[in-house]
């Protein structure tokens, strides 16, 4: 679903969406509105989290019962 910055950058997004459907702006045009009028979602990272046992060399069982 799409998240626009404001009502405004809605309206505009839209209006340019219809130019481009019919061929009035270009493909790089129309990223250039995406770019504009959306919020940008930050990028999910797939990377594991450290765990607890790597940062303090211990189990996450062990550092929980504080031994």
């Amino acid at each position: 679903m799409k998240k626009y910055k404001s009502d405004i950058y809605e309206a505009v997004h839209e209006d340019a969406m219809a130019n481009f459907e019919v061929g009035a702006i270009s493909e790089t045009r129309m990223r250039e509105y995406d770019e504009l009028c959306l919020v940008q979602e930050p990028e999910e990272s797939y990377a594991a989290e450290p765990s607890a046992e790597v940062e303090h060399g211990q189990s996450p069982l062990t550092l929980s019962l504080g031994n």
